[in-house]
């Protein structure tokens, strides 16, 4: 998908059909344009925010330890805690909250209207784009329309792209391009496509990995936050 990887769209019941239509012709113009334009080398969006000082480290084909600065308000920090757990039990590498921008590689942002045009719920930087600096952008509104499970599926599929995966045609994978709920797995393709890039934990196999709803349920969920079990609203969450 190119530079369209890094976005990530929710969506609600009652209009799925119309949008998803509306969307997959969007999908295809984009992919003529990526065509017509692949000579060109294109780059990532960017913000205004201080970059974490190691965000080439997401390159590296072992990871190690990778510091995550989460400024983002809740639930969205709590939806990235668990995902960086989950992220833990696939790769070889020990993602971690960091405060410290001199010591972190990711940086989570609220994002504004600039980055997450649109119905847009999360957008990350792709670290094959120029102008990479390891920063994933939210939206603080649709956090207030989607359940716990939404926006923890929407932090793995978003630190995902910005670990090289792009989307997956499975709806049951959390690669997916629509409607991420917390419920999907990485499946054989996404687990191929990981492994050319960095080192997986010993107990991942090429087959997949069991769903990420595994690890949501193993993490603590603070008094306060979100149910995976809340009814969605109206809100027109579409992520790419």
């Amino acid at each position: 998908m190119g530079a369209e990887a890094g976005r990530h769209v929710g969506t609600v019941s009652k209009t799925q059909q119309v949008l998803t239509g509306v969307l997959a012709v969007w999908l295809g113009c984009a992919w003529q344009v990526t065509t017509r334009a692949q000579e060109r080398r294109q780059s990532n969006w960017t913000s205004a925010a201080v970059p974490c000082a190691k965000y080439d480290d997401l390159r590296n084909p072992v990871l190690g330890d990778i510091g995550v600065k989460i400024d983002a308000t809740e639930p969205w920090a709590d939806g990235f805690r668990r995902a960086l757990s989950f992220w833990n039990t696939v790769l070889a590498a020990n993602f971690h909250e960091e405060t410290n921008l001199s010591a972190c590689a990711v940086r989570i942002i609220d994002g504004g209207p600039d980055i997450l045009n649109g119905a847009m719920v999360a957008r990350s930087q792709l670290t094959d784009l120029d102008s990479f600096r390891g920063e994933i952008a939210v939206s603080a509104g649709a956090a207030k329309e989607m359940s716990s499970g939404e926006m923890y599926g929407t932090a793995v599929h978003e630190l995902g792209h910005m670990l090289g995966l792009k989307h997956n045609p499975s709806s049951q994978s959390v690669m997916y391009f629509l409607n991420v709920n917390g419920t999907e797995a990485l499946d054989r393709e996404d687990i191929l496509n990981l492994s050319a890039r960095h080192k997986l934990s010993a107990s991942v196999v090429p087959t997949g990995i069991p769903p990420i709803r595994v690890v949501l349920a193993a993490v603590p969920m603070p008094s306060g936050s979100f149910s995976s079990a809340d009814a969605r609203s109206e809100f027109p969450a579409y992520a790419k």
